[in-house]
């Protein structure tokens, strides 16, 4: 039995189809925009903007997300992901 380990950039890029990618990268959105509610609560301001900056950013966010797992293969997809959603939405 193979043990359990967080999924690195590299393997979300190459071992995962686009719906498979799709649906990972909006969980570990959810877990992000919910961890920063518990956070700021009762504001959802950071909240809306991580929701609006994955949901909303169409294409050109696609690319940059996968422009960034490409250069960090084997960094864990979670921490990769929080270091963008910090440049867009802060804190």
């Amino acid at each position: 039995m193979e043990s359990a380990k967080a999924q690195n950039a590299g393997d979300i890029m190459n071992k995962m189809s686009d719906d498979q990618r799709t649906g990972y990268l909006a969980g570990v959105v959810e877990g992000l925009a919910y961890s920063r509610w518990l956070r700021d609560n009762p504001s959802n301001v950071g909240m809306k903007c991580i929701y609006d900056w994955f949901y909303n950013g169409g294409i050109d966010l696609q690319r940059s997300i996968d422009s960034w797992f490409d250069r960090h293969p084997d960094k864990p997809a979670g921490p990769l992901l929080f270091v963008l959603i910090k440049k867009e939405c802060g804190e």
